[in-house]
Order: C-alpha cells, then sequence, then structure tokens
C-alpha cells in the first residue's frame, strides 16, 4: 500500500503535528523534567507515530478494496475514508492521491451511470440527474454527462420504454394497459407531454385478443 499511501503527503496535508509531540524537547527539561522522563515521552512519540501510519494504511487498504468492488465517487470516497477513521485533511489528500492512481474518475463514473440508467433502465434526465446527486458527484460533471441525451434521444427512451412496457401488460384491458402505462412513465420522470405521445404510440400497437382482459 505504499503507492497508494503518501504519508509523507498526507503528514504536508496535516495542519497540527503529530501526536504524541507536545513541546520541543528543550522545554520539557526547564520546566525540571528528567532524561527517563523525557526518553519515555520520546519513546511514547515514536510509538504513537508508527501507530497513526499503520492507522492510515489499514484505512487505505479498507477503501480501496472497496473501488475494486464499486466505482466511487471522489465524495463518496471522502465520506468512507473519514467513516473508516482518516481525518477530513487526511481524506482530502488520500483521494487526490487515488485520483492519480486512477482509482477515481469523476466524469468517467457520470458518463457511464448516465448510459446505464438511460440505456438499459429507460430513465428520464430528471430522474438520471437525481439518482447521480445521490452519488455525490458535482452538479457540473452531472450536466456534463448528461449533455449526451438530447431531446431526441429521451423521446426514444420513453418510447422504448413504453413499447417494452405494453408488450408486458397484454392481459389487461386497454383503460388500465394505458392507465398503467403512463404511471409506469411517469414514474421514470418523463414530462407528461411525453408520456402522452409515447403511450399513445405504444397503444396503437396493441393486438386484439379474444381471450380475457382484466383490470
Amino acid at each position: 500500500m505504499n503507492d497508494v499511501v503518501s504519508l509523507d503527503a498526507v503528514r504536508r496535508g496535516r495542519r497540527s503535528a503529530p501526536r504524541g509531540i507536545e513541546a520541543h524537547p528543550s522545554s520539557r527539561f526547564a520546566a525540571g523534567a528528567s532524561d527517563e522522563e523525557f526518553d519515555d515521552d520520546a519513546d511514547q512519540a515514536e510509538v504513537e507515530q508508527i501507530s497513526d501510519e499503520e492507522r492510515l494504511e489499514r484505512v487505505s487498504d479498507t477503501v480501496v478494496r472497496a473501488l475494486s468492488r464499486r466505482q466511487l465517487s471522489s465524495d463518496e470516497t471522502h465520506a468512507l475514508l473519514m467513516a473508516q477513521g482518516a481525518s477530513d485533511a487526511e481524506a482530502v489528500v488520500l483521494v487526490a492521491r487515488y485520483g492519480e492512481l486512477g482509482y477515481l474518475d469523476d466524469l468517467a463514473m457520470a458518463e457511464a451511470l448516465v448510459e446505464r440508467l438511460s440505456e438499459r433502465q429507460h430513465k428520464s434526465r430528471q430522474v438520471i440527474f437525481r439518482e447521480l446527486v445521490s452519488r455525490k458527484l458535482p452538479v457540473s460533471i452531472i450536466e456534463e454527462a448528461l449533455d449526451q441525451l438530447g431531446d431526441d434521444q429521451e423521446f426514444t427512451l420513453a418510447l422504448d420504454a413504453a413499447m417494452k412496457r405494453v408488450g408486458q401488460l397484454s392481459s389487461y384491458d386497454d383503460t388500465t394497459t394505458e392507465r398503467r402505462l403512463m404511471a409506469f412513465l411517469a414514474r421514470r420522470g418523463f414530462n407528461s407531454g411525453l408520456v402522452r405521445d409515447v403511450t399513445q404510440r405504444a397503444m396503437a400497437t396493441r393486438k386484439s385478443s379474444k381471450g380475457p382482459r382484466f383490470r
């Protein structure tokens, strides 16, 4: 983990002195501390400093494992680092380091989520925006990633979702199918005008059936 945890960088990012170093040695002697007491304090400071390094390595190990399993945003990673025991200043340094090493890329993450949520789940720009905000991605990054979804693609997404859904509602009568289809599209964040348009188009493709229809 030495290539991940830059302890020198972490120390530069910390605003306070390492724990266990309370004052210059000369001030301890001036206060009447013995050589033995000073040596004990110095040993304790060294132990605490080593413990601090080990703590950061363990924290970073845990977070890197998490990053290998799931894509996280920089802010999500910062929060995870602090939850694992890193200070705010340490988390800032480590997040920057992870970015340099390629563990973090907010724009690539946003673009991947936009593609998955739109093409696979047929969700609207509005819903995708909310989901990306919930992943602690910066608004500027989200807007850049959403630029790939124009008005034409929004219509295509809604129509594809409607066509797929209407086929799943074949056992229902027209009125029930239309109501459920419109509710389905509305939950995905498409505006009312678009919902009405693609619902009409999808309903027009329904095949007549002599079998029973259920409400």
